[in-house]
């Protein structure tokens, strides 16, 4: 399984190199495989603002977002539909070394002439940041980014892929590892709270749960949600999806998928 240091620190405080980490987990007998370092690479991007999206004058299919940057404001090319005014992007200037979404390698951005305008920057896909393989759109980032923040600081993480064994099924999940951790290096675990709030006319106006063998299963719980829009997942859970491996599809989808971390 995959689990990001960003997410352990929200359960225990860790101040070990991320290599210490993954060392003592597995000693432990949770194998650490690979130790992967998102951002190390994202020299001269940042977290940008789209101010406009103009036309492009010889291209139906492209547009010209101009994007503050906190130092100053660049008018930039890109071909991509989720140009939005007021989003909150990653910006990759002139020398920033970036994965080509064609041919996958990594280059360094040079200044370019497409369609008669000159454009000396990029607003950067999932896919040109090494996050996705995502191409036909740019990363959208949360309201709250700070615009002119290096993008590694921003959503810089380091993901552990680890090998858990058939007799710790109690690290197959976030908290476990956490848990883990907290004991190996003499921390102190930071459970979440797990009350939510509940409303409405009992649930056994709605449904009902009926245990056929209650030697198997001695107690099952549930819940009911109403009035649910199927959508995007907001930003943050998309980028925590992305970092354990998976795919964010939708709101209903991903919030499955999310709690099962």
């Amino acid at each position: 399984m995959k689990v990001t240091l960003k997410w352990l620190r929200e359960f225990v405080d860790i101040s070990l190199p991320p290599k210490e980490v993954a060392d003592r987990l597995t000693m432990a007998g949770t194998e650490a495989k690979g130790i992967q370092a998102i951002g190390e690479k994202w020299d001269n991007i940042v977290v940008g603002q789209i101010l406009a999206v103009n036309p492009h004058p010889n291209a139906d299919r492209l547009r010209l977002p101009t994007v503050d940057i906190g130092t100053g404001q660049q008018t930039v090319v890109c071909g991509a539909p989720n140009l939005n005014i007021g989003d909150k992007i990653a910006f990759a200037s002139v020398g920033a070394k970036l994965i080509d979404g064609h041919t996958g390698q990594r280059a360094t951005l040079k200044p370019a002439k497409i369609r008669g305008v000159e454009s000396s920057g990029m607003v950067c896909s999932e896919k040109e940041l090494g996050i996705s393989d995502n191409h036909t759109e740019i990363l959208v980032l949360p309201a709250d980014a700070p615009v002119g923040m290096p993008l590694a600081d921003y959503l810089g993480d380091v993901i552990f892929d680890l090998d858990v064994t058939p007799n710790r099924p109690d690290c197959l999940c976030v908290i476990g590892i956490a848990r883990e951790v907290a004991a190996l290096t003499g921390q102190k675990l930071h459970a979440p709270e797990i009350t939510y709030e509940e409303a409405g006319p009992p649930i056994d106006q709605h449904i009902a749960v009926e245990i056929i063998d209650a030697d198997l299963c001695p107690r099952y719980c549930a819940s009911l949600i109403t009035g649910v829009q199927i959508g995007q997942s907001p930003p943050w859970m998309q980028q925590r999806l992305l970092a354990c491996g998976m795919r964010p599809i939708n709101n209903v989808v991903d919030v499955t998928n999310y709690v099962m971390l």
